[in-house]
């Protein structure tokens, strides 16, 4: 997102009608259960913060989303934690790591600001988060966060996890905590029509595979080396909206997140070659596959994954990232060509 300037602070109330979310709802064709009727009044009839969890497709990012568009002030910021924290960072070099100054640069002209995908597993992050936290709640400003994880469950290494137990407590302290576990995976019900969920993900793979989808496989005079967010990004075409990319040179190779927020933002469509089950990529390799998928579900891009193994046995094996389960759930919105089958 653009961070905007500050503005005169408002005093506006930062609720809502509750009904709004029900009309929400109704125009999407489903009906609210008993958790997001919980985080609606939560959402809605007060001004505290917020922190919204529970597991994969409750709902979670739709609510937060429906407040957003509903609230009537302009003085909203809503972004994934990915792309806060680098733009964080370089306020803080900005302003010769002044994390205050950085804050009111990126936030000072919000009243309310929405966190996607609010996770802790790098005790690096960790270790910063506990530095943000108190900064972040001693300005006016409203927080909301979305998680897959109580807070509790936060940073879960045993080796860190108890110098993180402060900054959890903190959270307890000064967010409402609302889990939002209905009965209903909605990301398993997806029409597969545009966006994310308009991707396919076809195995094995086959050059006729490749062929029956119209798509045209780059000449090698093709591949470039891209630096969107500074580091080199070796793909093997960047053009027209479409990025080719191999999964050996996108998750195999040292990259970050804020290289896949940098290139979503660029191209639209992309084909990711040579997926592989991911025990055998190995364990750093399968979560910055995580991390692709958040930002490409999280930027709505429309993916054509060319695997090696089909959908369901992509996560067999022992050596499985962090958020497996979220993974799993948003590839499930893809329509799926394997073998001789299809599936949309």
């Amino acid at each position: 997102m653009r961070w905007s300037r500050r503005a005169s602070r408002s005093s506006r109330p930062l609720q809502l009608d509750p009904a709004v979310f029900v009309t929400a709802a109704e125009e999407l064709g489903f009906t609210l259960d008993d958790a997001q009727r919980q985080a609606i009044d939560a959402l809605a009839t007060t001004d505290r913060n917020l922190y919204l969890w529970g597991p994969s497709g409750r709902g979670k990012s739709w609510l937060m989303a429906a407040y957003f568009a509903a609230l009537p002030t302009d003085r909203k910021g809503r972004i994934h934690f990915h792309e806060f924290f680098r733009d964080l960072h370089l306020a803080i070099r900005r302003h010769g790591n002044d994390l205050a100054a950085a804050l009111e640069d990126l936030l000072g002209a919000l009243d309310v600001v929405c966190f996607d995908e609010f996770h802790i597993h790098d005790p690096a992050d960790g270790k910063f988060i506990a530095r943000l936290l108190p900064a972040l709640l001693d300005r006016e400003i409203r927080v909301i966060l979305t998680s897959n994880y109580q807070p509790q469950s936060l940073l879960p290494n045993p080796l860190f996890h108890d110098d993180f137990v402060p900054t959890i407590e903190l959270i307890e302290q000064n967010l409402t905590i609302v889990c939002v576990n209905g009965p209903v995976d909605y990301r398993t019900i997806s029409n597969h029509e545009a966006g994310f969920a308009a991707g396919l993900w076809v195995s094995p793979g086959s050059p006729e595979q490749v062929h029956h989808l119209g798509l045209n496989p780059p000449n090698s005079d093709e591949r470039t080396i891209l630096a969107p967010a500074g580091h080199p990004v070796h793909v093997r075409r960047a053009a027209d909206d479409w990025l080719w990319i191999e999964f050996p040179d996108l998750c195999g190779r040292t990259t970050a997140p804020i290289d896949y927020l940098a290139l979503a933002r660029d191209f639209q469509k992309w084909v990711i070659s040579n997926v592989p089950d991911l025990d055998t990529a190995g364990r750093e390799p399968a979560q910055r596959f995580v991390n692709v998928i958040d930002v490409l579900y999280d930027r709505d891009v429309t993916p054509v994954f060319l695997a090696t193994t089909p959908l369901d046995v992509l996560t067999n094996g022992a050596q499985l990232p962090v958020d497996i389960e979220r993974i799993k759930s948003r590839l499930g919105q893809l329509g799926r060509i394997e073998s001789d089958k299809a599936e949309f």
